[in-house]
């Protein structure tokens, strides 16, 4: 009998856009998912860049208008840059969090390996799509996809190995590495972004 974990070139392409059919054998699905993943990891590295040359131009933008002395305009930047900062924060998460996901689904090797990385894999993916979707909408329809192919991946990994899928423990796991990834953003961007300057207290009318 054929394994349902060995690659069936019938089932799948190298072709990312294209899903693996359901039920088939589980190695080629779940390179499949890997690969879209490493798509959406590329397409958030850009994204990333994009948003630190925005936030570069913001920066000198403030920088000159305190030096100019226009108290209203740079109130109106600092928030700007506030608000970018957040979603480079929200990206940079996303990205390095779904890196790790990947990661560990490149390390999977039989079905007991399958089920245990894959729980947490799930509740990871459903966390970056909800931070992500208000930011970067397209993410939301495309995560979704890697999110019911990983459902349908675990299912079948589960009844085939006869595993019992703990969703409590899984969600333990999948919040501590989104809270490691943020904490990892969070020490670099410190490192790399200049810090926003305190803006001169205006002093009010009489």
């Amino acid at each position: 009998m054929t394994s349902k974990w060995v690659k069936s070139e019938s089932v799948v392409t190298d072709d990312s856009t294209v899903s693996p059919k359901p039920g088939g054998p589980l190695r080629p699905r779940l390179e499949a998912v890997q690969k879209r993943i490493e798509a959406h990891v590329a397409k958030l590295d850009s994204l990333q860049s994009e948003l630190r040359t925005k936030d570069d131009e913001a920066f000198r933008k403030l920088m000159a208008s305190i030096r100019e002395s226009n108290a209203q305009y740079s109130t109106v930047l600092s928030a700007e840059l506030a608000r970018a900062r957040q979603v480079s924060r929200i990206v940079s998460t996303a990205r390095v969090a779904l890196e790790k996901i990947h990661a560990r689904l490149s390390s999977v090797s039989d079905f007991g390996d399958l089920v245990i990385v894959l729980s947490p894999a799930m509740a990871v993916v459903k966390s970056v799509r909800s931070s992500l979707t208000p930011y970067v909408p397209e993410m939301e329809g495309e995560l979704g996809i890697v999110s019911e192919l990983l459902s349908g991946i675990l299912v079948d990994a589960g009844q085939v190995g006869g595993y019992t899928i703990n969703f409590e423990t899984a969600n333990e796991q999948a919040a501590r590495l989104v809270e490691e990834a943020a904490a990892s953003v969070e020490h670099r961007m410190k490192e790399e972004f200049p810090g926003i300057p305190d803006l001169p207290v205006v002093p009010k009318a009489a």
